[in-house]
């Protein structure tokens, strides 16, 4: 959606509610309401989630945190045989009356209570920092400002901060980064910002936007200091014949070293861009350094490339392609020269109109999950064998995805429901591969 459309949409929203009380278009600050972006703590203690607020239901959006030693709690109550598939006791849960395998609960009872704060509206994906001092900083990238808002969390004090106050407190302008080098004679952030890529040792976070092809760099200081908008890159891919241009995915394949390269795939080019980032000059502030790029040919058209991540060891790249609908195998592992080979080695057949793939190994072995926005779908694949091993039912419109390996567990957010699925990993159970938790009641079941 263009910037001024969604402008028009907030003005009418806020004329039509002018007469409500505050109260009444107040956000709730333990729901979840269009859930886009996910992101696990490094230690697996959290879950933050990101709330878009896209049908501008309340006068902001949010972001919640989860806590997911409570979620493991209920969910091992829930799966131990011993207990006959009986709802926990005292919980504000029930049973699937679809899908009785399915325990859904109020996302209240895993929820940080008092964590939550309000952002702006039409966030897309989140990316978290692990700062010197221990606490952890969020970017997000917010489409309807647009802008990158940062927030601090302390695990000790188990609260966001972002320089708002009161009960939901709302992120300050100091909070909203729109102006290159926080320099008004310089240009402002690109339309559409989306894809995040947070590289913490390194010290800069990257920001793709969805419809112009360009890409935006932030220096993120891990000893807490203000991050800010240091260079930018614009018409990185071209448009297609029907005019659709933008970059979609980021993903580094070797975080925290000097030579790490970034990838970006596109939604009109059957191509990915590598980039590089150096400081250089007096100043020390990272700047975008371009680098190869490589087509995806092999499979064609592969011109509407959207998530991408790497396995653990960085030789893998795994790319979740529309058209055709595949998830792209590249080998990025490094010749005689030291530089990565960026050849495709396969192509897995995958649902339409996918939108996301994590890669993680929950103690079975390294697996690929991809998210299948328009059926609803988390299909698993062994990336080994190319074969898919499973195709999981979940919410409507899944779009992002966390795994929290130690927990055996993989997070999908239902961004059409309301609802945030907690997928069963654990290798040979009767439940592996499965949902064994709904949180959040959808809108389908009468929820908010």
């Amino acid at each position: 959606m263009k910037r001024f459309q969604l402008v028009i949409i907030a003005a009418l929203a806020i004329t039509a509610g002018c007469t409500a009380a505050l109260e009444e278009v107040r956000p709730p600050a333990d729901q979840f309401f269009f859930p886009t972006g996910l992101a696990v703590s490094a230690d697996e203690s959290v879950l933050f989630v990101t709330n878009a607020n896209s049908e501008l239901r309340y006068d902001s959006g949010t972001v919640s945190v989860v806590d997911v030693a409570k979620v493991a709690e209920l969910r091992d109550a829930w799966l131990d045989p011993n207990s006959g598939g009986v709802v926990p006791s005292g919980r504000d849960c029930e049973i699937d009356v679809d899908h009785a395998h399915i325990l859904i609960c109020n996302e209240a009872e895993v929820v940080i209570d008092g964590a939550t704060v309000r952002t702006g509206n039409f966030a897309t994906e989140l990316g978290t920092q692990q700062l010197d001092s221990g606490n952890i900083r969020l970017f997000i990238a917010m489409r309807g400002d647009p802008s990158v808002t940062w927030i601090d969390y302390d695990p000790s004090a188990r609260e966001l901060s972002c320089g708002g106050s009161g009960t939901i407190p709302v992120c300050d302008e100091a909070h909203r980064l729109t102006q290159m080098r926080n320099d008004l004679s310089l240009p402002t952030l690109f339309d559409e910002p989306f894809g995040i890529y947070v590289d913490s040792v390194s010290e800069y976070v990257m920001v793709t936007h969805l419809t112009s092809g360009a890409v935006s760099l932030l220096d993120a200081p891990a000893d807490g200091s203000d991050p800010m908008i240091t260079d930018s890159l614009a018409g990185l891919f071209a448009a297609n014949a029907l005019g659709v241009r933008g970059a979609v995915g980021v993903a580094g394949r070797s975080p925290g070293s000097a030579s790490n390269l970034l990838y970006v795939t596109s939604r009109s080019e059957s191509r990915v861009q590598t980039l590089s980032v150096a400081r250089l000059g007096d100043s020390g502030l990272p700047t975008i350094v371009p680098s190869d790029f490589f087509f995806l040919r092999d499979v064609a058209p592969s011109d509407d490339s959207r998530g991408i991540t790497f396995n653990a060891s960085g030789d893998r790249a795994f790319i979740v392609n529309r058209d055709p609908p595949m998830l792209l195998v590249v080998d990025t592992s490094t010749d005689t020269d030291g530089r990565p080979r960026n050849e495709l080695v396969n192509g897995i057949e995958i649902c339409p109109q996918a939108a996301n793939v994590v890669v993680g190994d929950p103690g079975g072995g390294e697996r690929a999950y991809v998210s299948c926005f328009r059926d609803g779908q988390v299909w698993v694949i062994d990336p080994i064998s190319a074969d898919v091993e499973s195709i999981v039912n979940v919410g409507r419109g899944p779009h992002s995805m966390r795994i929290a390996p130690a927990h055996r567990m993989l997070f999908v957010g239902n961004f059409l429901d309301d609802t945030v699925d907690v997928i069963d990993l654990t290798p040979g159970s009767p439940t592996e591969n499965r949902v064994a938790l709904q949180l959040g009641r959808s809108r389908a079941e009468g929820g908010n």
